[in-house]
């Protein structure tokens, strides 16, 4: 009768040990809110249609959250309304750490001609909100401000994004 007590309280303190590990694996992360900051340079292709834009717009750059990648953009704008255009429109910032995905917000993304003249120089600004991505960005959610020079006559633009991102 010694020797089973002996070998159950050693099986049923490794039961214990198994039970709370996975107890504790299987407990949902808490998600985590940190600074995002990203720069990406790259081109643009336009296609116009009268008044009607769509830009599809590569890059190369670096996120802090998701590494250096690339940014993919769809964008659609008009020059109904010179000097600035609302800017509506989805993207994809790319890295080795996952995928963000974002959506401009219209109401808050615009892009700016230097003057009625000067419809090549542009400049780009406003909000985009994160809705997920891949990988440990799948359920990532924020808000991040981009701003920087578009010229439309070589087909080039730059862009910097500053936010939080929470994951």
């Amino acid at each position: 009768m010694k020797h089973l007590r002996a070998l159950l309280l050693p099986a049923v303190a490794i039961a214990l040990l198994v039970a709370v590990g996975t107890a504790l694996a299987a407990a949902p992360k808490k998600p985590k809110t940190v600074p995002f900051k990203g720069s990406y340079a790259g081109t643009v292709t336009e296609k116009v249609d009268g008044q009607n834009i769509t830009s599809l717009a590569t890059a190369t750059g670096v996120g802090t959250a998701v590494g250096k990648g690339k940014l993919l953009g769809t964008v659609a704008a008009t020059t109904a309304n010179p000097p600035c255009s609302p800017l509506s429109g989805t993207g994809t910032l790319t890295g080795p750490k996952g995928n963000l995905k974002v959506t401009l917000i219209p109401a808050l993304a615009k892009g700016c001609a230097a003057s009625q003249d000067d419809q090549n120089n542009i400049t780009v600004s406003g909000m985009a909100k994160v809705v997920g991505g891949t990988l440990q960005f799948k359920k990532a959610k924020g808000t991040i401000h981009f701003s920087g020079p578009y010229d439309r006559q070589a087909g080039t633009f730059s862009v910097k994004f500053t936010g939080k991102l929470t994951y």
